[in-house]
């Protein structure tokens, strides 16, 4: 068994794999080393990986170091694919790490993974296994609240989908922008970069996967675990 482990900037994700599949998972926004050692008195797993967004790690990392010869992925960590980004150094772990969880998942493919949460990012990997990267976008929340923050006169607005496309209030107007606005930008996305690169096999993932992955009008596959399987296959190629 495996324990594997995503940092986020807000939640900590823990999962225990084994045989390939998650066997445990749960999310904490704090995580204590008593946690850890819950986790290892039950799944006693062999092996661990960490990937983290944040600049300071929790304690807990370090006792997993120190305790259970944690893995912390970074940009020199050898990976099953090869990586062409001009500026790896920069290349967020989350997004690697999901890369390979999609190269694995659709093996001899091409492979669009577009990660929907704080920020909206685009990659692709294509069937021989060639990461070129992608692009990064606000995301959902991130769209509404710039629209008020650097206006004077519009308000802070919760997301809503409207079958109207065009706002008859400001209000609507608003969400339409902002939700319309995104789910025809993946659609455009997926239909141009198909008739440059062909077929495409297109996975979402990120905390608003699922709610986009109901409006969009293309063939896609919403995968919330993707970044977990990446690290897994991370670690076990590591092994």
């Amino acid at each position: 068994m495996y324990l594997i482990i995503d940092i986020g900037n807000t939640f900590i994700k823990l999962a225990i794999y084994d045989g390939g599949e998650i066997f445990h998972r749960v999310s904490k926004k704090k995580v204590l080393v008593k946690d850890i050692k819950a986790l290892y008195s039950k799944y006693r797993f062999s092996a661990a990986i960490a990937s983290s967004v944040r600049t300071k790690n929790a304690y807990f990392i370090d006792y997993l170091k120190r305790e259970h010869n944690l893995m912390v992925l970074t940009h020199k960590t050898k990976v099953p694919i090869s990586n062409l980004y001009k500026s790896p150094k920069t290349l967020g772990l989350d997004r690697l790490a999901a890369i390979v969880g999609a190269a694995n998942m659709r093996p001899q493919k091409n492979c669009l993974v577009i990660d929907i949460g704080t920020c909206m990012t685009y990659d692709f990997i294509d069937d021989k296994r060639n990461y070129y990267g992608g692009n990064i976008a606000p995301g959902i929340e991130l769209r509404l609240l710039s629209m008020h923050h650097f206006t004077s006169a519009l308000p802070l607005i919760k997301r809503k989908w409207n079958e109207n496309m065009l706002g008859d209030t400001t209000k609507s107007a608003i969400q339409n922008g902002a939700v319309w606005g995104m789910k025809l930008e993946i659609e455009a996305f997926i239909k141009t970069l198909t008739s440059k690169k062909g077929q495409l096999d297109v996975l979402l993932t990120g905390g608003d996967a699922s709610y986009f992955g109901e409006l969009i009008d293309s063939e896609i596959f919403v995968a919330p675990n993707l970044l977990l399987k990446g690290l897994h296959d991370i670690l076990e190629y590591n092994l």
